[in-house]
């Protein structure tokens, strides 16, 4: 692709570490044994909907609620952990980076204290518990920290996934976790993979999370979403259009299934859809003005779309479109964004 293409944006969420949030929602609101009560799976579920249809509050409200009846529990402070890091990714802004770490550690605190009271099932939840909690933080240092602490993070999520199958190899849900981090290990590896310093793991990875989705006791959400974005980095486009479309008919309110679905549109050159994608995107981000990160993403590329389309004077009117806001985005975002931002004015002064 050209330098439009999607693949180097920041719009769509990082998809190794957000499968895994996604996931450990999921995974616990439907497995049913000792340890997941038919209660925590209810509000487990519930805060998981509000969670997917970007409503953030509701989901917290939710957890807050479990929280309460469990204080002991890591579960409900992981879950309100990665509400927090949904909320930060989708907004591309570092909101609550105290309230976010304050329930990474109150899980990990309470899910290390558990491990060695109950059974090898037990266990194997406080690894997968602990392995989110790495992930999550992963994820965070991706965006707001160090590339150097990511990657640590990403191994240690990996090693408590491991060593839950070790404590009990049927909680089939693990193998989510361990096949997104083999999967995007191998995929954005680069020189290291080429060095031999990683193995190329993306099958293997793919096949961890089928495994997950056939095998174990979820909904098949969280595999469905972890393959969206492998579907996208490898170019089985039409793979990526069906699954957000069926996943937005039950998820309508939420941003996360619109920007692989848009990045699949406008990679294959369907350029009208992409264009009334980007456009529906930006109407949530116009209408709830301050993500100015990604409203400069829709803009540039609905200039794209139309240029693609010879609309020159709408992609025109689109690249003007950034003058009236321009003031109010803030230095970081000038920053990350100030490719696009460039393009747009230079766009804008034709």
């Amino acid at each position: 692709m050209t330098s439009a293409s999607f693949s180097s944006t920041g719009g769509r969420l990082f998809p190794a570490a957000l499968s895994v949030a996604l996931w450990a929602f999921v995974a616990a609101g439907t497995f049913g044994d000792d340890y997941m009560t038919q209660a925590r799976r209810n509000r487990l579920g519930e805060a998981e909907r509000h969670l997917l249809n970007d409503r953030f509050a509701e989901a917290h409200e939710v957890l807050d609620s479990l929280v309460a009846l469990r204080p002991a529990d890591p579960v409900g402070h992981v879950f309100k952990a990665a509400v927090y890091l949904g909320e930060m990714t989708a907004t591309e802004a570092n909101l609550y980076p105290a309230a976010f770490f304050e329930r990474i550690d109150t899980a990990v605190a309470l899910a290390e204290g558990l491990m060695s009271d109950g059974s090898g099932r037990q266990q194997a939840w406080m690894h997968l518990f602990l392995g989110h909690a790495a992930a999550y933080r992963a994820l965070w240092e991706s965006r707001f920290g160090s590339f150097t602490s990511a990657l640590r993070c990403s191994f240690e999520a990996r090693s408590h996934y491991e060593d839950g199958l070790a404590a009990d190899s049927t909680l089939y849900d693990l193998y989510a976790g361990l096949g997104v981090y083999h999967y995007w290990k191998s995929a954005k590896a680069g020189i290291l993979r080429w060095l031999g310093i990683f193995k190329d793991d993306k099958e293997k990875g793919i096949r961890q999370i089928r495994m997950a989705a056939d095998s174990s006791q979820i909904t098949g959400r969280a595999a469905r979403n972890a393959l969206i974005w492998i579907w996208l980095d490898q170019k089985q486009y039409d793979s990526v259009i069906a699954e957000c479309r069926s996943l937005l008919q039950t998820y309508p309110d939420g941003r996360l299934f619109f920007w692989p679905l848009a990045a699949a549109y406008f990679e294959s050159g369907a350029y009208d859809p992409a264009r009334g994608t980007f456009l529906t995107l930006r109407g949530g981000y116009a209408r709830a003005p301050g993500n100015y990160y990604n409203l400069v993403e829709c803009d540039y590329f609905l200039y794209q779309c139309l240029d693609k389309l010879e609309r020159k004077s709408d992609a025109k009117s689109v690249a003007v479109n950034l003058l009236a806001y321009y003031e109010n985005i803030p230095d970081d975002t000038r920053r990350r964004q100030r490719g696009k931002i460039a393009f747009l004015r230079r766009a804008a002064r034709r």
